[in-house]
C-alpha cells in the first residue's frame, strides 16, 4: 500500500484556515491595494515637505498607519492562499501582487525616516506641543531619531527599498527550492508500506524505536540536501553578502550590529548567550552520554537523539486531542486567555493538515483588525502538541497585544515573541508531568520531550547563532561561502555542543541547507534568550507568585510600545546580566537528574 501526501482540495475544511476572515473574495483583495495606491498617491506630495510642520508630519504619518494596516490584511491574505500550496499559481499571483504594492508603499515611504532622523530632538517637541494627535506616534518618532546616524539621504533610501526585492529574491529562490521543487522520495515505512518521505514524516521517523529505519529516512533526506548543496550554498552566500552591504551602506560596523540595533539590543546580549551555553556545554555532552548508555547504541548519530528513551511510553495525540491538552495545560494563565485560546480553536484560525505543495513547518502571523493565523503540518506525535501550544504562545500574544495597542505599536519584535510561545512549551510539560505522575515511564517521556526541548530552544539555536555570525563575519572578511566551508563549520559545531557521544555521520550532512532561519537576519539567537526568559516568568506563574499572571498580562499587551529591554525588565528579567541564563541551566540539570530518577523507577 502506498501512502502520498493530500492534495490541497482533499483537506477537509476544518482543518484549514478562513482566510475569508480577512478578504471574502480576490476582488476585495484588489480593491484593498487600490486603496493603498491611494494612500499612495496622499502620500507623495509630501516627500519634501513632511516636516515643515507638525500638521504634515500627523498627515503623513496617520496616512501610513492607514496603508500599513491595509497592507498587513493584503500580505496575509496573499501569503495564506500561497503558503497552503506553494506550487498553485493563484498563490503565487497574489503573493507577487502583495509584495509589489508593499514594496512601491516602502519606496514611497524613503523620505520619511530621513526627514524625522534630520528634524532633531528640539524640534520634534515643539511638534508635539504645537499638534498634541502626534503624540500618539511618539515612541516611533523617537525610534527613528535614535537611527539618525544610520538613515540614509532621501534618494538613497529610497534606492534602496526598490532594491528590496532583489535583495530577498535569494531568500524566496531557497524557499522555494525547500518547500517545492526538492523531492524526499518515498520509503518503506516500519510496516513495509512505501510513503511519501518529507520533512513532517522524517520527524516522525526520528523518534522510531528500529535504528535501521531512523537511518534509511535521515540518510535519505540528507542525500536530497546534498543534491542541491550547491544551489542553496549559492543562496545563503547571496543573502549574507546582500546584508553585508547594506550594513555598510548604512555606516554599521556589521550585519549584526544592524539587526540589533533596531531593538536597542546590546551586542553582549548575543556575546553572552555564546559563551555562558559552552561554558555549560558539560551538561549536555552528560545527557547524551546518559542517552546513549540506555538506548544500548555501540555509536549514537545525530538521528538518534530524538528516539524515546522510554519506547513503550511513546504519547500520539490527534488535533482534537491536542487542542483539548493545550486548554488545560494553559489553564494557569486564566479564563480570559482561554476564552481567547478557545476562539482560536472554534474559528479555523489554524491551518492544521499536511498537503502536498504546503510550506513545511509551523509559524504565527497576526492580520490586525482580524486575528491571527497558525500554520502546521500536523502528524499525531507529541511534538505536534507542542507546537500547537508554542504557536498559540504568539497567536495569544497577538490577541493582547491588538487588543491594547494601535496598529504602529502592534508589530512587536521577535525578542520578546518567543517568550510567549515557549512559556506556553513550558506550561504543557508542566501539566503533563502532572498528569502522569503516577507513571514513571510517561513521565520518563514527557521528560525527554522537555530536555530535547531546552536542548533545541537554547544549545541549538546557540548553535545557530554562533555559525550565523560566522558566515557574516566570513563574508565580510571576503571568503567565499563555499558548501564545503559551511558544512566544515556547521558540522565541527556539532561536534563541540554535542560531545564525544555522538558520532560524526556516516555520509555527507548538509544539516545547515535545511535551516531557513538563517535568512531571516539574526533571528535565531532570541530562540535561546526567549527560552530563559520564559523559564523564569513561568516559574514564578506556576509558583503562583502574587502578581505573576497579572504582570505577564501586561508583557503580552506590550506590543512595541517601548524596547524590548525595557519591556521584559518591567516583567522582572534583566537581559543585560548573565543570570536569566545561569538559572535556565540550572533548571536543564535538574530535569535531567530527574529525568535519570524516573529511568530508575519500575513500572
Amino acid at each position: 500500500m502506498t501512502k502520498e501526501q493530500l492534495k490541497r482540495e482533499d483537506v477537509p475544511e476544518d482543518l484549514t484556515w478562513n482566510i475569508k476572515d480577512i478578504f471574502k473574495s480576490d476582488q476585495e483583495f484588489e480593491d484593498a491595494i487600490k486603496r493603498v495606491e491611494g494612500y499612495i498617491a496622499q502620500i507623495e506630495p509630501y516627500s519634501d515637505k513632511v516636516t515643515d510642520g507638525a500638521s504634515n508630519l500627523l498627515k503623513v504619518t496617520d496616512l501610513a498607519a492607514l496603508a500599513g494596516e491595509e497592507l498587513d490584511k493584503i500580505y496575509g491574505y496573499a501569503a495564506r492562499s500561497n503558503d497552503s500550496d506553494t506550487a498553485n499559481a493563484r498563490g503565487n499571483q497574489l503573493l507577487n501582487s502583495a509584495l509589489l504594492i508593499y514594496n512601491r508603499f516602502s519606496a514611497t515611504m524613503a523620505f520619511y525616516d530621513p526627514a524625522v532622523a534630520a528634524l532633531g530632538k528640539e524640534k520634534l517637541n515643539d511638534f508635539l506641543e504645537d499638534e498634541p494627535e502626534l503624540q500618539k506616534y511618539h515612541f516611533n518618532l523617537e525610534r527613528i531619531q535614535s537611527q539618525s546616524a544610520h538613515t540614509l539621504e532621501f534618494n538613497e533610501e529610497k534606492l534602496l527599498a526598490q532594491l528590496e526585492p532583489a535583495i530577498d529574491d535569494a531568500a524566496d529562490i531557497s524557499t522555494k527550492l525547500d518547500d517545492t521543487d526538492l523531492n524526499f522520495g518515498m520509503i518503506k515505512n516500519e510496516e513495509g508500506e512505501e510513503v511519501q518521505l518529507t520533512n513532517a514524516t522524517a520527524s516522525i521517523f526520528a523518534t522510531s524505536s528500529d535504528p535501521d529505519m531512523r537511518m534509511r529516512a535521515a540518510k535519505q533526506l540528507d542525500a536530497a540536501y546534498y543534491s542541491v548543496r550547491n544551489t542553496f550554498a549559492a543562496t545563503l552566500r547571496g543573502h549574507v553578502h546582500a546584508q553585508n552591504i547594506v550594513s555598510g551602506i548604512r555606516h554599521f560596523d556589521s550585519a549584526r550590529q544592524m539587526n540589533l540595533s533596531e531593538n536597542n539590543i546590546p551586542e553582549s546580549v548575543y556575546d553572552t548567550l555564546v559563551s555562558v551555553t559552552h561554558e555549560h556545554l558539560d551538561l549536555l555532552h552528560d545527557y547524551y552520554a546518559f542517552r546513549k548508555k540506555v538506548l544500548g547504541l555501540d555509536k549514537m548519530y545525530q538521528h538518534d537523539r530524538h528516539v524515546p528513551l522510554v519506547s513503550d511510553a511513546k504519547l500520539d495525540f490527534t488535533f482534537d486531542e491536542g487542542k483539548k491538552i493545550a486548554s488545560e495545560s494553559l489553564a494557569p494563565l486564566g479564563k480570559d486567555y482561554l476564552g481567547y485560546l478557545s476562539e482560536e480553536f472554534s474559528n479555523r484560525w489554524i491551518d492544521a493538515a499536511e498537503n502536498k505543495g504546503k510550506r513545511s513547518g509551523g509559524y504565527e502571523d497576526d492580520v490586525y483588525g482580524v486575528h491571527p493565523y497558525i500554520l502546521l503540518n500536523w502528524s499525531d506525535v507529541y511534538d505536534s502538541t507542542s507546537t500547537l501550544v508554542h504557536e498559540s504562545g504568539h497567536a495569544l500574544q497577538s490577541v493582547y497585544t491588538d487588543k491594547a495597542q494601535p496598529y504602529w505599536y502592534s508589530h512587536y519584535p521577535i525578542f520578546t515573541a518567543e517568550i510567549a510561545s515557549t512559556l506556553n512549551e513550558g506550561l504543557l510539560n508542566n501539566y503533563m508531568l502532572k498528569k502522569y505522575e503516577k507513571q514513571p515511564k510517561i513521565q520518563a517521556f514527557i521528560l525527554t520531550q522537555d530536555i530535547d526541548n531546552f536542548i533545541g530552544t537554547i544549545y541549538r539555536q546557540t548553535l545557530f547563532a554562533e555559525f550565523e555570525h560566522f558566515i557574516y563575519t566570513e563574508d565580510a572578511k571576503g571568503i567565499t561561502l563555499t558548501p564545503d566551508l559551511l558544512a566544515e563549520k556547521f558540522n565541527g559545531l556539532f561536534e563541540e555542543y554535542n560531545g564525544p557521544a555522538v558520532e560524526k555521520t556516516p555520509w555527507p550532512d548538509d544539516t545547515w541547507a535545511r535551516i531557513p532561519h538563517f535568512y531571516y537576519n539574526y533571528y535565531v539567537y532570541q530562540y535561546a534568550t526567549s527560552k530563559a526568559i520564559a523559564t523564569s516568568l513561568g516559574a514564578d506563574i506556576l509558583e503562583q507568585k502574587p502578581g505573576a499572571v497579572e504582570r505577564y498580562k501586561e508583557f503580552l499587551s506590550a506590543g512595541a510600545s517601548d524596547y524590548p529591554v525595557n519591556i521584559i525588565k518591567k516583567a522582572g528579567i534583566d537581559v543585560t546580566n548573565r543570570e536569566y541564563l545561569d538559572k535556565a541551566f540550572r533548571v536543564f540539570e535538574k530535569e535531567v537528574k530527574q529525568l535519570k530518577q524516573s529511568m530508575e523507577q519500575p513500572g
